[in-house]
């Protein structure tokens, strides 16, 4: 559903929540749900430049001192705004028998911040989930940008060879001379070595990348081979172990050539 939509049915609740809480009380319904229709504009700005604008520029870009500082001013200024509707245009015009009370006296004022602040609480609520699942988001595709292969210590030559990959909030160092082969399932890889299977949250490209190409070879899009664990092969297919491995149709040619 689309923000605009979120919002709208939001204020429509919010006026059938009023006007049936103090409709109940006042016995007038109408007269509340007119009253409520004619101070909802303050409202919906308030609340729009709090949780669309404040939010996102200063409560999140750790300006928690100046965030504050503007929402209490912005929170007095529309408090002001409704005690000019209620005393010049609702208590003029719809409850002309009502007595007005002056522009700043303490109790409308601050029974009008009160309400600012009921308004603001669930879309204020909505949006800081939002907020915090994005931020979660935004650094969990860094982490994958970055990839959990953290390096890679290779010798020409050296069997002691490894890979350290994060697995399981771990960091875990793997062989390259125990490794057998790699799979790709989904948005994580499995790799298989000779005693134990090892899965972490990476693509294939970016491990294929940091494999040595004189000892592996990628075969199939999910999935890259040790080439000195390749036991038989064909034009269709790779045996390692009890595994069979497919050869993609894009890597014939290169599987072709380095097996030969």
């Amino acid at each position: 559903m689309k923000r605009i939509e979120l919002y709208t049915l939001y204020w429509v609740g919010y006026l059938l929540l009023f006007t049936i809480l103090q409709g109940l009380s006042a016995g007038d319904f109408f007269t509340v749900f007119r009253n409520e229709f004619f101070s909802l504009i303050p409202k919906v700005f308030f609340v729009a430049i709090v949780v669309e604008t404040l939010m996102a520029d200063l409560l999140f870009h750790q300006k928690l001192i100046r965030f504050i500082a503007v929402y209490v001013l912005l929170m007095a200024v529309f408090a002001l705004l409704l005690r000019l509707i209620d005393n010049y245009v609702i208590l003029k015009y719809f409850l002309t028998a009502w007595t007005k009370e002056p522009l700043l006296s303490i109790g409308p004022f601050l029974y009008n911040c009160i309400k600012l602040q009921f308004v603001l609480a669930v879309p204020f609520c909505v949006k800081l989930y939002q907020l915090l699942h994005s931020e979660k988001v935004k650094a969990l595709q860094i982490a994958v940008e970055k990839g959990p292969i953290e390096h890679v210590l290779i010798v020409p030559g050296d069997e002691d060879a490894f890979l350290s990959v994060k697995c399981e909030r771990r960091i875990v160092k793997i062989k390259f001379n125990d490794i057998c082969y790699v799979e790709a399932q989904g948005n994580y890889l499995v790799i298989f070595t000779l005693t134990a299977t090892y899965k972490t949250y990476s693509s294939i490209s970016e491990l294929e990348d940091k494999l040595p190409g004189v000892l592996f070879a990628r075969v199939h899009r999910s999935f890259i081979v040790a080439l000195n664990k390749i036991e038989s092969h064909n034009n269709s297919e790779i045996t390692i172990g009890d595994k069979e491995i497919p050869i993609g149709r894009s890597y014939i040619s290169k599987v072709r050539e380095i097996l030969s």
